[in-house]
């Protein structure tokens, strides 16, 4: 796995548990183009996705 993307992928489960930034905000902050292509990195990465990130901050 690249070290880069890790970190970043990290950092933005952090963010994405704060409800008022944006998916696509965090995905572009991220370097990717499209929320699609930052959601499938994200999955891949952390084996979640972004809305399940933002579902465990609701608990």
């Amino acid at each position: 796995m690249n070290f880069l993307t890790k970190i970043r992928m990290e950092d933005a489960y952090r963010r994405l548990k704060d409800q008022r930034v944006s998916v696509i905000e965090v995905a572009v902050d991220c370097g990717y183009a499209t929320e699609s292509a930052f959601s499938k990195a994200f999955k891949r990465v952390l084996g979640m996705s972004p809305g399940a990130v933002r579902n465990l901050s609701d608990e």
